[in-house]
């Protein structure tokens, strides 16, 4: 599972005893919005589908009409529950971030990654020569671009992603992937050595 970036507050020293140090912090008022929102808007629809699905089933001719287009009515449940996946697949995710928190941590060769939350939880501590390289990630969300290196792990689950937009002072990538000392990879070539 890779961390989510984008609630990284990160810490970078310069001394010699932590290369590179990043402290999640616990839900942001983002993420609580956003569960706000998300929250009115599936009682809405699912209130309003209890609704229009009780005074359906509550007359004969509707259901009879049903079962007489069952392809027409099949559309119609599988519209639905297409709308439900839509807006549930979100909820769960900024569920899983409102109680998450932990670090990530790079000191000398070993990278120590301490994460909890409420749906999933992970620890390990691995040696920075195990990891392949480091691959820089640009995404595009709502709120701009976000700029990212991944240290790329045989195993996907060991990645570790840190946000380069959340370093304070400001890093660009070039000088972090130095600091780190792995060979920067292209995010294609990542996913084709696994």
């Amino acid at each position: 599972m890779l961390a989510h970036a984008e609630d990284f507050l990160a810490k970078a020293s310069n001394d010699d005893d932590c290369l590179v140090r990043i402290e999640r912090s616990n839900a942001r008022w983002s993420t609580m919005l956003g569960l706000t929102a998300a929250g009115a808007t599936i009682l809405a629809l699912f209130g309003g589908m209890f609704l229009v699905t009780t005074q359906a089933i509550s007359e004969p001719e509707t259901v009879s009409l049903a079962l007489a287009k069952p392809m027409a009515t099949l559309q119609i449940v599988a519209g639905l529950l297409l709308l439900s996946a839509l807006l549930l697949v979100p909820v769960r995710r900024l569920l899983a971030d409102l109680g998450r928190e932990g670090f990530v941590e790079i000191d000398g060769n070993i990278v120590r990654v301490a994460e909890k939350g409420l749906f999933s939880s992970r620890t390990f501590r691995e040696p920075l020569d195990r990891y392949e390289g480091v691959a820089h990630r640009i995404r595009t969300t709502v709120s701009g671009l976000h700029h990212e290196l991944v240290l790329v792990h045989p195993d996907a689950r060991r990645d570790v992603v840190i946000a380069l937009d959340r370093l304070e002072p400001a890093v660009s990538p070039a000088s972090m992937i130095a600091r780190i000392g792995l060979p920067e990879i292209t995010a294609s070539e990542a996913a084709r050595r696994r």
